[in-house]
């Protein structure tokens, strides 16, 4: 039996927790922020294997990482996509305002007619 003042350290089961994830969307060869996952397989509960491609550079690496680490690479695939649809929507908007006004300028000047529908 312990003395009264000493009590058994429980026993860690838990993993340590990772505090500082890989950031997985900048290459590791060139420095590219523009990293992107090829495949992905859950390698156990708690990690991932993935083989991420650089269009940068065209490295491909492959590793096994923790699910933070996945997780923060989700959120930057994320804003990443969120940024590309923006940018589309402020595209396509301008582009359209284009067509438009150059259709309004040949309707003007009588360049536009019947036979042309």
């Amino acid at each position: 039996m312990y003395p009264d003042e000493y009590q058994p350290a429980a026993a860690h089961t838990d993993p340590p927790q990772e505090t500082q994830p890989e950031l997985l969307h900048i290459c590791s060869n060139c420095g590219g922020e523009l990293v992107y996952p090829l495949d992905w397989v859950d390698e156990d509960a708690t990690h991932w294997r993935m083989l991420l491609r650089c269009p940068d550079c065209e490295s491909i690496h492959e590793g096994i990482f923790s699910q933070l680490t996945i997780d923060v690479f989700a959120d930057e695939i994320d804003r990443g996509e969120a940024v590309l649809l923006s940018t589309l929507k402020r595209l396509s908007h301008e582009n359209m305002t284009e067509a438009v006004d150059l259709f309004i300028r040949a309707l003007h000047a009588d360049l536009i007619l019947p036979s042309d529908f």
